[in-house]
């Protein structure tokens, strides 16, 4: 019986190359190369202003010691494209602010950029709390024409009544 083991033993291994084997080697193999070929692009900073130029529909209630308000926005959006360029859009919106007696206040908004035939949606807010600003905005939606596969989240300040300034951190895919 000792002798049958040392020969199994001893016996060289024939290794097979099977098809699912195959498979899975060029399978693995194709998605190393994809991993090392594709590189995620750095979002890329883009500073801008927002200058709302009209309002419309505006509506004011109040609650207790707060003021709401509600409006349609259109004005001029600074965007930058995949090429470095610095373009201004049209920028048409919703917006909802509330103000409270002891002066915190909260913006949040929805609105599309046009540019040159595409389209950009925007969402955002911004809050002030006992004198702390705090800011989101974020492109929505894949963008349509120049504008398409455009994404970016950055924030905003109020430099007048009807103007900000924002940073954006934009990354542009294909």
């Amino acid at each position: 019986m000792k002798t049958k083991m040392i020969s199994r033993m001893q016996r060289p291994k024939i290794q097979r190359t099977t098809p699912m084997k195959q498979i899975f080697l060029y399978t693995s193999l194709a998605v190393m190369a994809l991993a090392v070929t594709t590189t995620s692009a750095a979002p890329e900073p883009c500073e801008g202003t927002v200058q709302l130029t009209s309002q419309s529909n505006i509506q004011v209630r109040q609650a207790g010691s707060q003021t709401f308000v509600q409006f349609d926005a259109t004005g001029l959006h600074d965007i930058c494209l995949a090429d470095g360029s610095v373009v201004t859009g049209i920028v048409a919106g919703h917006f909802v602010q509330r103000t409270s007696a002891n002066g915190d206040f909260s913006l949040t908004f929805d609105e599309v950029l046009s540019y040159n035939g595409g389209t950009l949606g925007y969402r955002g807010e911004g809050s002030l709390t006992g004198g702390n600003w705090q800011s989101n905005v974020m492109t929505v939606g894949l963008g349509t024409g120049p504008l398409a596969g455009i994404h970016g989240q950055g924030t905003f300040v109020f430099t007048g009544p009807a103007s900000l300034a924002d940073v954006i951190y934009y990354v542009y895919t294909p």
